[in-house]
């Protein structure tokens, strides 16, 4: 029986099905590449998120009631800035057991879309002899919206201190940022309670 071969016709329309098929299956992947690129995005911002905001809890949670090194009253343990904080904060890690301080001067400051964090060691040096301090970036294109200090009263100041008492620390700290896939995050961070407070009072 002598077999028919394939006419001009069918091949065009077994080429075009396939062509639809690979073309389908290119868009398929190209769809999961793209969303496999938007989850990694996404998980970046986020790590670089957590980071910053773990890094200045850290600060606040280790605040003293100490003055600033730059304050001549030296009545501020902290103060709030323009686009940022200043404070000073103990437990300054020394794993090689030099002769310094614990204590550190932190500023945290927003920037032209820059989240820095500047420290300063404290010594018993006048200022000009100090060594400069050192200057890190935690974030980038973040936008500082809001920042709030909180007394004991639970009230809230757009500004610390809020009153004339003497190296005061607010209660909490209040963030509000609009950070990359992250828009309006809030935080709200507590300080050291009273006995804290005390056992720096009375050293």
């Amino acid at each position: 029986m002598k077999q028919r071969g394939f006419t001009l016709l069918e091949v065009i329309v077994t080429l075009a099905i396939f062509s639809l098929l690979a073309l389908s299956t290119w868009q398929l992947l190209d769809q999961v590449m793209r969303s496999d690129n938007r989850l990694d995005l996404h998980a970046t911002q986020l790590r670089s998120l957590q980071r910053a905001l773990s890094i200045l809890e850290r600060d606040l949670v280790q605040a003293r009631h100490l003055p600033l090194a730059d304050d001549p009253s030296h009545s501020q343990a902290m103060v709030s800035q323009p686009n940022g904080l200043a404070l000073v904060r103990g437990g300054w890690r020394n794993p090689r057991d030099s002769a310094r301080s614990d204590l550190l001067q932190v500023n945290h400051s927003w920037l032209n879309g820059q989240w820095l964090r500047e420290t300063k060691s404290l010594t018993s040096a006048p200022e000009s002899e100090q060594g400069a301090g050192s200057v890190q970036t935690l974030m980038q294109d973040v936008e500082l919206v809001g920042l709030s200090f909180i007394d004991d009263n639970g009230e809230a100041h757009p500004f610390w201190p809020s009153g004339s008492e003497r190296l005061t620390l607010p209660t909490a700290i209040e963030l509000q940022l609009n950070a990359p896939g992250y828009p309006d995050i809030r935080r709200l961070i507590l300080l050291p309670g009273d006995a804290i407070e005390q056992e720096e009072l009375d050293e």
